[in-house]
């Protein structure tokens, strides 16, 4: 094959899946592993309706209470430590507002704390426990607490928060909120005892609570919505499918919850009585729940159920250590296992220089100096074919009628002067990884969320403002391809002159972050093939 063949396939293709996956990223296929369940009307209350249980019914169903409403009449109370700000019902505990004290909601905005939910208006609350059938009556009871006040916790310290409960059946329940200063998840158990002198038979079902409306979706760029991880895979939800009904899946559950590009909420079970995770939409909200599996407790039986929830950043570190595969709501892509330490490298870099731009500066420098020889033979072997071109023309047009006698000859002629037809494009091959696995880094890594580099650039996961960068990049590339040698025929030279405007419009809305790699990339390069041309004159 011929080598000029070869680079154009590889740069039109590397054009093309850019281009793709820019404009039209790959969304997870909603595969169910359990079919969906009936299908349920939605009426405009988020209480969903009693329906009458003379029959056991053991499935996970239409007829759900979920736990939802969140009587205010005690009014609320809070609990803050250093990363997180809850604001929790005082009859119930359920969360009303979560706040992330060390981020910010916009570059603007340097006085206000994330929101990851926000309830308190709306009357209902988050983290709270409902069930089926004989456990129905769980739904809107009214729950008692010593009354402490506002708690604010300094780093180390714990708190944990106990709510009584009983119902008319002979239900007595304790709940308890585990908060911890250090960390972003909450422990929840629920102990269920039944003083009663009947057997109670259902389903218990915990759920977070989401407002949802339509301004919330994600760009092309990103996924905004629930999402749920199995041992097998994880799987995501666009909300307008939850209007046509519920989603379904099966055990074993790791964790389901509500994802935002740099923010998680997730329900996490902690022991294997969890059978199902369901997400749905109910009135303007995103409903995500675990079933625990159908119980009877019989008089005098009691039972304790554990979960956990976490509230806090898509940070890689933080979610590998709170574990449960938490981190893989980070998606690296299929260039992860490069992804992740390209980040721990810029991290470490930012830990001295303080600042993300020149990070990613240094490790671009460090990127070339690694694939320097690469590109070096790169650069030697086209230098070699374009030499070759007078000789390699004059036997195209003397065997022009031999095809196989023409291919034989050629590869001669590489052999005799000891050229790689390949040489030129092999390399090229080997640092396209690296590439992408950088993109994905800068493009979905929360560390470079609000990360200023200098004058206007006060955002690199942000687009320049001023497309100053993705121009200066587009500028690079062009003298970058007038300084490569080349053994394509007029025709192709116009053609691929017109690739650093494909890329310039491609990388207008780039993260400001991966444009000043690509742009330093390419004078690193302009200056590597300066001096190897001085040095072949």
């Amino acid at each position: 094959m011929e080598n000029k063949q070869t680079l154009i396939a590889i740069l039109l293709l590397l054009v093309v899946w850019m281009g793709f996956s820019i404009l039209f990223p790959p969304q997870s296929q909603q595969e169910n592993k359990v079919a969906q369940q009936q299908e349920t009307s939605v009426s405009s209350s988020v209480e969903t309706p009693a329906a009458s249980s003379a029959s056991v019914d053991r499935s996970v169903s239409g007829n759900v209470e979920f736990p939802l409403k969140a009587s205010t009449e005690k009014g609320t109370f809070v609990v803050e430590t250093p990363r997180l700000r809850l604001t929790l019902a005082q009859d119930s505990g359920r969360v009303l507002r979560t706040e992330l004290k060390n981020y910010r909601q916009s570059l603007k905005d340097t006085e206000n704390a994330v929101v990851l939910v926000d309830t308190l208006q709306r009357g209902v609350g988050t983290l709270g426990f409902g069930g089926t059938d004989g456990f129905r009556s769980l739904e809107g009871l009214s729950w008692s607490r010593h009354d402490r006040g506002d708690l604010h916790l300094s780093e180390g310290e714990e708190v944990s928060l106990v709510f009584t409960a009983e119902t008319a059946e002979g239900l007595d329940l304790v709940k308890t909120l585990e908060i911890d200063a250090d960390h972003y998840q909450i422990n929840v158990t629920l102990r269920i005892a039944n003083q009663g002198r009947a057997p109670l038979s259902g389903n218990l079902v915990f759920s977070h609570v989401q407002p949802w409306s339509d301004d919330m979706k994600g760009s092309r760029y990103e996924f905004v919505g629930p999402t749920t991880l199995t041992e097998e895979k994880k799987y995501q939800d666009k909300v307008e499918d939850l209007r046509d009904g519920e989603k379904n899946y099966s055990a074993p559950i790791l964790w389901t919850g509500f994802e935002k590009k740099y923010f998680l909420t997730a329900l996490i079970p902690v022991d294997d009585t969890i059978t199902e995770a369901q997400v749905r939409y109910l009135s303007d909200m995103v409903v995500t729940s675990l079933f625990i599996g159908y119980q009877t407790l019989s008089p005098g039986d009691v039972r304790e159920f554990s979960f956990k929830t976490y509230m806090g950043p898509k940070d890689f570190d933080i979610l590998s250590a709170a574990g449960h595969r938490l981190s893989d709501a980070v998606d690296y892509g299929f260039f992860g296992f490069l992804a992740r330490p390209l980040l721990h490298v810029l991290k470490f870099f930012y830990g001295f220089l303080h600042n993300y731009g020149l990070a990613i500066i240094l490790l671009t420098v460090i990127i070339k100096l690694l694939f320097w020889p690469l590109t070096q033979k790169s650069y030697t072997s086209m230098k070699g074919m374009q030499k070759l071109q007078p000789q390699m023309q004059k036997l195209r047009e003397k065997y022009k009628d031999d095809k196989q006698r023409l291919n034989v000859e050629l590869m001669n002629l590489y052999k005799e002067h000891r050229v790689n037809p390949l040489g030129g494009c092999l390399p090229m091959l080997v640092q396209i990884p690296v590439f992408f696995a950088l993109y994905k880094t800068l493009l979905i890594s929360i560390e470079l969320r609000h990360a200023p580099f200098f004058l206007w650039i006060a955002d690199l996961s942000a687009k320049d403002p001023y497309y100053v960068t993705p121009l200066l990049m587009g500028a690079s590339m062009f003298v970058q391809q007038k300084l490569t040698p080349s053994t394509m025929d007029p025709m192709q030279a116009k053609l691929f002159l017109a690739m650093p405007i494909v890329f310039t419009v491609l990388f207008l809305n780039f993260p400001a972050g991966l444009v000043l790699y690509w742009l330093v990339n390419n004078l690193l390069t302009i200056g590597q093939q300066y001096l190897i041309h001085r040095q072949k004159n």
